[in-house]
């Protein structure tokens, strides 16, 4: 596995470095690089890889003033006055320490007076392509401390458009992330370098940035609310701390409200300070990031994977000779009953049900999950109901205080699928999400997590 991140990493860069070549003045007016992953920060990467098979989309708005702003004889040109634009987002986590994102910033609207009186500004485009994959390195202690290589690459797609959209060539910024995750607080380091066309525009030079980012992400309301805060800074490689047209800091924050639904809603602000291009006085942002694993869980894919073993072996045993077959004659199909009374409906207690009542039968699931491994509790629950047909049952769904409380209906619309395909009908069944408020257990230890993700059950008459 090792040799393969050595690998893909490899020919990324030598890629990236070949793709570089020269053009006509042009610059990305835009500076506001949203992270395409779902990882809690808006433009900083987090450091920890996603989970496999998970797939998400981003569309975040932004509206910044005066971007480009070039000074000269005759006062101050206005290059971009006032810019609306949006960047849309897709990422999948191809394995746990890979992930792959890919963004395109959609201008909407933006005014301005151009580079000079013969440049006409365009009123919309799209800027420049940016293909971002991320490659964990490690994660130790319980994802307490992880690092990641990020290698982003931009496609010099807004310069095709105008000159102040987006670059003139390809343009190449692997990054490292360091950082931490808690249950309370997620924190993350950038630093990167991005290598940039040399150029110059009127008495500005352009040339390859350092830069850093660090994100701090509290969760102020477990699996409801997130405060973020940010700040950004980059200096010419060149003349380090002495480049106006590329010296810059931003320092911003906002709000992450998260639903059931797996959409969040993020907005907030950013401040700039320095003359640096593409760095605007302020800029306010708001959006909907949305995500689902479209993997079956882990314990079901380990499953699929046994049971597939098995057919295979039987059907090898179907195909070996049959005079093995001759050998037992079953006589004892004559001397045994051929059925008998189904013994799970004997051992059903014949009670009568009350309402109310919390039903003895619980089911249990893995860490984040809604895979049901056993339906058996389920299936006794059905036949009560199909023998007691004025009563209905309440399924009360539970997480652990680490997991999102979507997992929790998750879990009930499992369950409640098992119900009705045992017979009962789905108007008498009600759901009732519960999350971590309702813990039986209050240790921190795998088995008390594994009491308090349950489902249970509650026999109603309405």
């Amino acid at each position: 596995m090792k040799s393969n991140k050595l690998f893909i990493f490899t020919a990324l860069f030598l890629f990236c470095a070949q793709a570089l070549s020269a053009g006509d003045f042009a610059i990305d007016g835009n500076r506001f690089k949203t992270n395409p992953f779902t990882d809690g920060f808006i433009t900083v990467y987090g450091s920890e890889g996603l989970e496999e098979g998970l797939l998400g989309l981003d569309f975040i708005m932004n509206f910044q003033q005066e971007p480009i702003v070039v000074s000269g004889g005759k006062g101050k040109n206005k290059v971009i006055a006032n810019q609306f634009a949006a960047d849309i987002s897709f990422f999948y986590s191809v394995v746990k320490w890979f992930d792959i994102g890919v963004s395109l910033p959609v201008i909407m609207f933006e005014n301005g007076d151009g580079w000079n009186k013969n440049d006409d500004l365009v009123k919309g485009g799209v800027g420049d392509l940016r293909l971002v994959p991320r490659f964990q390195l490690f994660s130790l202690f319980d994802k307490a401390i992880s690092m990641s290589v990020i290698t982003e690459v931009t496609a010099p797609t807004g310069s095709q458009i105008h000159s102040a959209l987006g670059s003139g060539q390809f343009t190449f910024r692997p990054a490292i992330a360091l950082g931490t995750q808690t249950k309370w607080i997620d924190a993350a380091l950038n630093l990167y370098y991005q290598i940039l066309p040399k150029q110059t525009f009127a008495t500005s030079k352009f040339d390859d940035e350092f830069g850093l980012k660090l994100g701090l992400n509290v969760h102020a309301v477990e699996n409801l609310l997130d405060v973020n805060a940010e700040f950004h800074s980059a200096t010419s490689i060149k003349d380090p701390f002495k480049n106006d047209a590329q010296d810059n800091i931003e320092v911003g924050g906002g709000l992450r409200f998260k639903t059931p639904a797996n959409v969040d809603v993020i907005a907030g602000a950013f401040g700039g300070f320095g003359k640096a291009v593409a760095v605007p006085k302020y800029r306010i942002y708001a959006g909907i990031s949305w995500n689902m694993n479209v993997l079956p869980p882990e314990e079901e894919r380990n499953k699929n994977k046994e049971d597939f073993k098995i057919k295979k072996r039987e059907a090898k045993q179907e195909e070996q000779p049959k005079q093995e077959e001759k050998k037992p004659e079953k006589k004892v199909k004559k001397a045994t009953p051929k059925k008998t009374a189904p013994k799970q409906e004997a051992a059903l207690p014949m009670q009568p049900v009350k309402t109310g009542e919390k039903l003895p039968n619980e089911v249990h699931f893995m860490h984040e999950s809604d895979y049901i491994a056993d339906p058996v509790e389920i299936e006794k629950v059905a036949l009560i109901l199909t023998r007691n047909f004025m009563l209905k049952i309440r399924i009360e769904a539970h997480t652990d205080k680490h997991e999102n409380k979507a997992f929790a209906a998750k879990r009930a619309n499992a369950v409640k699928a098992v119900l009705i395909k045992n017979g009962v009908e789905a108007n008498r069944i009600k759901i009732k999400i519960i999350g971590a408020a309702e813990p039986v257990a209050n240790g921190d230890t795998e088995p008390d997590m594994v009491k308090n993700r349950r489902v249970e059950f509650f026999v109603v008459t309405d």
